[in-house]
């Protein structure tokens, strides 16, 4: 039982009370409850004034009666029966004890009452101790109660009794309590698995998504784009699952919360429309919008929330059907005192499902008909996700669906309005006219639907397939019918406006001024916009393939231990045309921003010796420059109150990793200064539409890179540089991780002989990292599981595993030595003489002291180039990581340590 739970949090203050007076008006003997100290919790009952007035009233008096009445109980604890003694006083008390779990933790007293007159000499001497009037306190003892010894033994058996059934009541709330600290303790493991797992999942999804992200932008042949695509959507598709597996966890447990901001609906279902048309690829599937324009401008509500449910319920829609359509219908309610209800239904022309399995759609974990569905991805909590946060939200969902046929998801879902203008207007008048050209029936249905609402007449001449009988204003024209007689008809037409409406992936090149190619699907809104001459725009988020501006002249610093991060980060901000700054530690960080001010500062949160949250103490407390400055969070632990956490720490933001590239931009347009940001130069991130026919070519273009790569003892050299896009930067990494062997296993043998169990688990989280980049997988699973058992702080784990993890390790030394030792031997040329090694230390402790890195690390360079005695190579070698590690005070113990020995 937990030291600090007592008699009161077992069994309530007023039912003990009760049960106190009720056992002191049928004995008619004082009774009082107190705890394992023999503190009173509870009013004495029929106290005598030579106990309540008197002895207790003095302070040492209720310190007396208060030991008494603890040795009672424990004196009565070791008999198993009540105790009958004397007290301070010399009165007869009686006390059985209340138990819990084998634990006195509380005490049933009984007494004040004599069996004999009182020993006044006894009396007189106790008062004189106490301080009391002596003639008072004898006065008071003469109205003490006289009972029998046998009364009082019956009176003591009775309260003994009671004592038991109080010490059941005890012990039957104990054990709820102790459950509770199970399921506790239980929750927290839970949440620290759940934020173990995001980070570490996080963190290697971030390098796969942001490098593929980088490699989409160069020119590629189109199989490699196509494959490197493939490699984008699957690492999105399994964060969408870890988002899953977080989120439901998130709200069973209660701690989803709902954030409501202010928000444009439509720019919501554009990105969900976006979104989707991706997730139907090439299959044989037309996404349709059934959009009311009229929908309100601004809402408020979790916007976030709202998109997510959508996307689950269109994912699995489109999951489901192999052919046909999914349609994706939205209206809003009337506006009543200031909210409306939106209504949305999902409708696809899928496999179904049987009336029997409905009732289990909204369960967890589970997949209907799984043997029918096995090839298909997913958790099995989106729509357990979805039901919940629309309950929370105060919202409703429901299904209709025959098996075989297709299925409906439909919900509502009240919200605020801020501005109850209809996203979408178009004034006709004068009057226009189009005419259709469309041969998909399902897209021609809705555009007519469309054109309805918004009273546009309009001639359906698909059927004919002729030239409309009079020019219309505009003309759309379905891809499949786009024929050479139809664009000479557009060109012979320049007055009227052309709409082509092509598939998504389809690229199309055409020289008709008046021609527009709309790629679906064509709905309301974007159709408007074509009617106005205007092209379609959201404030709230930009495409995530199109940078709307720069900031040439904004100076950015990013921090972040892994070397694989930093560059993903960079390469993805590279278009933003930014000065941008790196560095790999905290203490760097920190050295940086004494030189250079900095426009924004994003923080790694998990690094070795300070961390991100550390770091930004000291900037925030040493830098008053820096206080205006924003410093955002980079983290892989995005789990609920994360950014509150970094907020309360003196962060301004947070970003998730894998750094999702709209969002970085957008975090970044937000907390730039406005004079930094240059919207007339934004660009587009370059893309390659062209066809498939060199996929030979990108095939074998991609084997050579890992083919002719040399096979390393202990190295999946293959996977990692399959992840890391090259072999020169697999080299790079390679030789960074060789570098700093001897001086990691030092130090993990240091913190395990210190039991320092913190630094001991950054080390080997590290260690971990660093061998899954490299390619060192079962070296990587140990250092896991030893960074596990150091955040347990299991110390029998922890050193009866690390010698067998460090002897791994530093075989790597021997391993790798050979790819790098060669390039010190080739790029050493004469043996180093003292008046050059003179002229070098001068040179290396001046750029310490003026803390210049590129001087440091240019005059190590120079040092390279020498051939030194033994017993000088190893202050070289420990010189070099100092350096990398910027450690000006570690340069100098070394390079005084070195002078010694010259």
């Amino acid at each position: 039982m937990e030291n600090e739970l007592h008699l009161t949090d077992l069994i309530d203050v007023e039912m003990l009370q009760r049960i106190q007076d009720a056992f002191s008006d049928m004995t008619g003997i004082a009774s009082v409850t107190t705890d394992a100290d023999g503190v009173a919790v509870t009013k004495g009952s029929h106290f005598s004034d030579f106990c309540m007035k008197y002895t207790r009233s003095s302070p040492l008096g209720c310190q007396r009666c208060e030991l008494c009445d603890k040795n009672g109980a424990e004196l009565a604890l070791k008999k198993g029966a009540s105790s009958t003694y004397f007290c301070h006083a010399g009165l007869v008390d009686f006390a059985a004890p209340i138990i819990a779990d084998g634990r006195m933790v509380g005490c049933f007293i009984g007494g004040q009452v004599l069996t004999e007159p009182p020993d006044i000499s006894k009396i007189m001497q106790v008062a004189d101790e106490l301080g009391v009037d002596p003639a008072s306190y004898i006065q008071a003892v003469m109205k003490v109660n006289i009972v029998e010894k046998s009364q009082i033994d019956k009176a003591a058996s009775f309260l003994y009794t009671i004592a038991n059934g109080l010490s059941n009541i005890a012990y039957h709330k104990y054990q709820l309590f102790q459950a509770n600290i199970e399921i506790e303790k239980a929750n927290r493991m839970k949440s620290d698995f759940l934020a173990n797992m995001s980070h570490e999942i996080r963190t290697p999804m971030n390098a796969v998504i942001g490098m593929a992200e980088m490699a989409l932008r160069e020119d590629l042949p189109p199989a490699a784009r196509d494959y490197i695509t493939q490699i984008k959507a699957s690492g999105k598709t399994l964060l969408t699952i870890i988002n899953d597996i977080l989120d439901f966890s998130k709200i069973e447990s209660g701690k989803m919360n709902i954030i409501p901001v202010e928000y444009e609906p439509m720019s919501t279902i554009h990105d969900v429309a976006n979104i989707i048309t991706t997730r139907i690829g090439s299959k044989n599937v037309e996404l349709i919008l059934d959009i009311a324009p009229d929908i309100p401008y601004k809402l408020f509500g979790d916007s976030i929330r709202f998109k997510q449910i959508l996307l689950n319920l269109a994912n699995n829609a489109v999951k489901f059907t192999k052919h046909g359509r999914v349609l994706l219908k939205i209206y809003a309610g009337p506006v009543e005192n200031g909210e409306t209800v939106l209504h949305a239904s999902i409708e696809d022309t899928g496999i179904g499902i049987k009336k029997e399995q409905i009732g289990r759609l909204f369960r967890s974990f589970e997949q209907l008909d799984s043997k029918r569905n096995r090839n298909i991805e997913g958790t099995g909590l989106g729509l357990a996700i979805s039901k919940l946060l629309l309950t929370l939200m105060h919202g409703t969902i429901s299904v209709e669906s025959e098996y075989g046929i297709g299925s409906t998801f439909s919900f509502t879902l009240p919200q605020k309005v801020l501005d109850d203008r209809p996203s979408g207007v178009f004034n006709n008048d004068p009057p226009v006219h189009a005419a259709l050209f469309i041969k998909n029936s399902l897209v021609q249905e809705q555009l007519q639907k469309d054109l309805d609402r918004l009273h546009i007449a309009y001639d359906n001449c698909t059927v004919t397939g002729t030239e409309p009988d009079n020019t219309p204003d505009y003309l759309f024209i379905d891809y499949a019918v786009f024929s050479s007689a139809m664009q000479d008809y557009i060109q012979a037409h320049p007055e009227l406006t052309a709409v082509l409406i092509t598939d998504f992936y389809t690229s199309v090149s055409c020289n008709l001024k008046n021609l527009h190619i709309v790629k679906k699907p064509l709905y309301s809104l974007n159709l408007i916009s074509i009617l106005k001459n205007e092209d379609l725009h959201f404030d709230e988020e930009d495409d995530a393939d199109h940078f709307e501006f720069t900031a040439p002249d904004a100076q950015i610093l990013i921090v972040d231990d892994n070397a694989i991060n930093l560059t993903v980060t960079e390469g993805l901000l590279k278009p933003l045309g930014m000065q941008i700054d790196t560095c790999l530690s905290g203490k760097e960080a920190i050295e940086k921003i004494s030189s250079q001010m900095y426009d924004i500062i994003f923080m790694d949160h998990m690094m070795p010796e300070l961390d991100g949250v550390e770091t930004t103490h000291i900037i925030r407390r040493f830098h008053p420059e820096y206080d205006d400055v924003p410093i955002i969070a980079l983290t892989a632990n995005a789990i609920d109150g994360t950014k509150e956490m970094f907020l309360k720490e003196g962060m301004n933001d947070f970003v998730p990793k894998p750094i999702e590239l709209q969002f970085l931009t957008a975090k970044i347009k937000h907390w730039l200064p406005a004079e930094k940001i240059d919207r007339q130069h934004g660009m587009s991130a370059s893309r390659n539409t062209t066809g498939t026919d060199n996929t030979v070519t990108a095939t074998n273009a991609a084997a050579d890179n890992t083919q002719a790569f040399p096979a390393i003892e202990g190295l999946d050299t293959k996977a990692a540089i399959q992840l890391l896009g090259s072999p020169q930067l697999y080299m790079t990494v390679l030789k960074d991780y060789y570098r700093v062997i001897k001086q990691k296993a030092e130090l993990i043998k240091k913190y395990e002989q210190q039991e320092d169990w913190h630094a001991y688990t950054i080390e080997t989280h590290a260690l971990k990292s660093a061998s899954r980049q490299i390619g060192a997988t079962d070296l990587a699973e140990s250092a896991a599981r030893l960074e596990l058992a150091g955040s347990r702080q299991d110390a029998a784990l922890i050193h009866e595993r690390t010698a067998s993890l460090l002897h791994d390790y530093l075989q790597y030394q021997s391993i790798l030595q050979p790819y790098f030792q060669k390039e010190e031997k080739i790029s050493a040329q004469e043996t180093i003489t003292a008046p050059v090694l003179e002229k070098l230390f001068y040179a290396m402790y001046d750029a310490i002291d003026n803390l210049n890195s590129d001087t440091m690390e240019s005059t190590l360079e120079e040092m390279t180039h020498f051939i030194y005695p033994d017993n000088q190579q190893e202050f070289l070698n420990q010189l070099k990581t100092a350096v990398s590690d910027i450690d000006v005070e570690q340069c100098t113990k070394i390079l005084d340590a070195w002078k010694s020995v010259v």
